[in-house]
């Protein structure tokens, strides 16, 4: 019993261990689905490239035959007619190796390297866009837990004025309507409360959900103390430098610059068909037969009459026979055979296209076309790229704003409700003016958190497309 507690302490508490973002983005680099597809994809590739390279080696293939022949058929081994059943065996033993190809090998090779590079990169922009949603999951689920909080210091808070506010209805000093108005504040509270933890059991799912988790998985975040850069400027960045980074740290630029490269080899290989083939072979065969006997070694039997032949002798007919020596031969064994019936045989194969239907002439124009799409697609992939960087700098630079103008809004929320706060305690304002300025400081402060989140993700999105690491540093 103590070791089965002990057991079920340890499996408590690492269910309940804290998560860094860093920790986050590893474990979903390694076990995501895309991900784990796209390195897939980066294998196949790279086993396509092997077996381009493969194809300069030498082909050899063996064979063996065995049988029983029946009827009217071709010895194998004296080529004769033969109605007697004759049992066979052939092996054979082929190798092959092309001299030239009009640099099919060559340009299949090329591209198949150009096609792993490229799916190496997609792998890699894969796992930079995963982190980058992490990053997001990972920030949504601090917003949301700091305004379960807020809630919850509200509804606390709100409980504190509901107490003294009783008092100043005991003492008389406010009349007994306002209680209600307090009550009302209570409940609004809770239900944002409520809102805020289904908020947070939201977020923690997706983040989940790109992680690879069940969902029933204890998972908790590490709460770093974020604080907005003070360096930041979004005001003075401009495209430009940006873009200029981005294109050598944005895996898909280069997946694109490695596609043009592939359709180009992709030309050189449908133009190889225009060209002749040449190849080496060789070959080794021998066989076996049942009917193969060893004529120069029989055993004399004896002699007899022929059956009588009819000719036509001074246009009379008549029949002659003659004696005919009899032999027994055996059956050559069947090594003996292999090694007398051994052949070989080496030549050169030269195969010249002449008229192939025009198949030649329209690969090479579609391969010319894949060339165009390739090129069309590197220029929308760094088209795309410049507006989303555009775009980046551009939800930075209102986010400052945004949060800027949101801490005015809370500073001047705050101080005008310690204001009427303070008149409340001397019976100077009712109740439901001091619900109306925390209602507003409420508000004021859920936009400055939701503010100062937004501006740090958009600061983050910045540093993706500088080629700089996502951490919350």
């Amino acid at each position: 019993m103590p070791l089965f507690a002990a057991l079920f302490f340890a499996a408590g508490v690492r269910a309940q261990e804290v998560w860094s973002l860093e920790r986050c983005i590893l474990y979903a680099q390694e076990n995501n689905l895309s991900v784990k597809q796209a390195e897939a994809n980066v294998k196949t590739a790279l086993l396509s490239e092997r077996q381009a390279k493969a194809a300069r080696l030498p082909n050899v293939s063996a064979s063996f035959n065995a049988g029983e022949q029946f009827g009217r058929t071709i010895d194998p081994t004296t080529n004769q007619f033969s109605t007697v059943a004759t049992g066979f065996n052939s092996v054979s033993l082929n190798a092959g190796v092309g001299l030239f190809n009009g640099g099919f090998i060559h340009h299949s090779t090329r591209q198949a390297s150009w096609d792993a590079q490229a799916s190496r990169a997609d792998a890699e922009q894969t796992t930079n866009t995963l982190a980058l949603q992490i990053a997001q999951a990972y920030l949504n689920i601090l917003l949301f837990e700091e305004q379960l909080k807020n809630a919850q210091k509200r509804v606390a808070t709100s409980t504190e004025q509901l107490n003294a506010t009783q008092k100043l209805i005991d003492a008389g000093n406010l009349p007994a309507a306002d209680r209600f108005n307090i009550l009302a504040q209570i409940a609004q509270g809770e239900q944002a409360a409520v809102q805020a933890q289904n908020s947070v059991e939201l977020a923690y799912l997706s983040l989940k959900q790109l992680l690879q988790l069940e969902p029933d998985f204890d998972l908790r975040i590490e709460r770093p103390t974020i604080s907005v850069p003070a360096d930041a400027a979004p005001e003075a960045l401009t495209l430009t430098p940006i873009y200029n980074v981005a294109l050598g740290t944005q895996p898909n630029v280069r997946a694109a610059d490695f596609r043009i490269k592939s359709a180009e080899e992709g030309v050189y290989v449908a133009k190889s068909a225009y060209w002749p083939s040449v190849s080496l072979f060789a070959n080794l065969t021998s066989n076996y037969s049942t009917r193969f006997l060893d004529f120069q070694n029989g055993t004399f039997l004896g002699q007899e009459l022929s059956p009588p032949i009819p000719v036509r002798i001074n246009n009379e007919d008549a029949f002659i026979q003659q004696f005919v020596s009899r032999f027994e031969y055996d059956k050559i064994p069947y090594l003996k055979q292999m090694d007398q019936n051994f052949g070989q045989g080496v030549g050169l194969n030269i195969s010249i296209p002449i008229y192939q239907n025009g198949r030649t002439r329209l690969s090479v124009e579609r391969a010319r076309l894949n060339v165009l799409n390739a090129q069309l697609q590197q220029n929308q992939t760094r088209q795309q790229l410049k507006n989303d960087i555009q775009t980046a700098i551009a939800n930075a630079r209102a986010a400052r704003k945004q949060l800027d103008a949101a801490q005015k809004t809370f500073d001047a929320t705050k101080i005008a409700y310690e204001n009427t706060e303070k008149r409340h305690q001397l019976g100077a304002v009712n109740t439901l003016d001091l619900t109306t300025a925390r209602n507003n400081l409420d508000i004021a402060e859920n936009d400055l958190t939701v503010a100062r989140f937004d501006y740090l993700f958009k600061l983050k999105i910045l540093d993706f497309y500088e080629g700089k690491p996502i951490t919350l540093n």
